[in-house]
């Protein structure tokens, strides 16, 4: 299993591109983990149509993290690429993994354009998210904790596996982090985890660390009132076990003016166009 990250900076970045990422399984399925305003553009460039990405997996709904998706969608929707048809036409419905309240604001985004569908009874707005999407359902969840939702929900598709578990991002916002279950050592599941956006929780990320391979965490080098991002300051005081299996991403562009202190602490830096093997938690390009 490997990630690849097409961008690697924050919401504004303009010299990283915004955080967009692929999984690749074992099988060859690719998964997007977000799809932000940049991510048509950054797939292009890297040699990747939208047909060739088996799904979606959404931590939040902002700007950077799912505005692309409108663009995926009415392509698979309505456009045939070879031998792989369009939707609308039989094809295969591209999957889409989501925690059910992440999910549910992913439709109040994505209504407003995909809703315009004639069901042929004089209904000119009968589109719903499952005419474009295969909507996995989690096949566990555990029940809510500081909010309404459930604070974690697990989910399976042919040889994925991950957690999506609530963290701390806007508050009173549905927002998940991701544990991709890696393999699986005689009952023991090692993970890859992936922040999405959130504040530094370190009470999760040591507990976590045993059992996982690399950690990509959402960094901020700006201490802002009301901060929703991994403050640098919170990220340096982990421990060493922790910070040397971490990967930060989701930078600002004056990265530069940080980087020897992030180095100095043990930390690597997400850069566009990086590998990782998630089993290893090493970078192999």
């Amino acid at each position: 299993m490997t990630l690849r990250l097409f961008g690697a900076g924050g919401a504004f970045s303009r010299r990283y591109g915004t955080t967009c990422s692929m999984v690749t399984l074992r099988s060859g399925q690719r998964w997007l983990i977000d799809c932000g305003r940049q991510a048509p553009d950054q797939l292009h460039s890297a040699g990747f149509a939208w047909h060739d990405i088996t799904g979606q997996i959404v931590t939040h709904v902002h700007g950077d993290h799912v505005y692309g998706l409108e663009d995926f969608a009415f392509i698979r929707f309505y456009e045939t690429r070879g031998p792989d048809l369009a939707s609308s036409l039989g094809g295969a419905l591209p999957r889409l993994i989501a925690h059910s309240a992440v999910r549910a604001e992913v439709w109040e985004t994505l209504a407003p354009s995909l809703r315009y569908l004639n069901d042929g009874k004089g209904n000119c707005q009968a589109g719903t998210l499952a005419h474009y999407f295969d909507l996995i359902e989690p096949v566990a969840a555990e029940p809510p904790r500081s909010n309404t939702w459930h604070h974690a929900e697990h989910f399976v598709s042919d040889g994925l596996a991950l957690v999506a578990r609530e963290t701390l991002h806007v508050p009173g916002k549905p927002s998940c982090s991701l544990e991709f279950v890696v393999d699986d050592d005689r009952g023991v599941q090692r993970i890859a985890w992936w922040s999405g956006d959130c504040t530094v929780d370190p009470e999760l990320l040591i507990g976590l660390e045993p059992r996982t391979s690399i950690f990509f965490h959402d960094c901020t080098f700006v201490d802002y009132p009301g901060q929703v991002h991994g403050f640098f300051e919170r990220l340096e005081a982990l421990p060493e076990r922790v910070r040397h299996k971490m990967v930060l991403m989701h930078h600002e562009d004056n990265l530069d003016q940080n980087r020897t202190r992030v180095e100095a602490a043990g930390f690597r830096v997400a850069m566009p166009g990086q590998i990782y093997d998630l089993v290893s938690g090493q970078r192999i390009a």
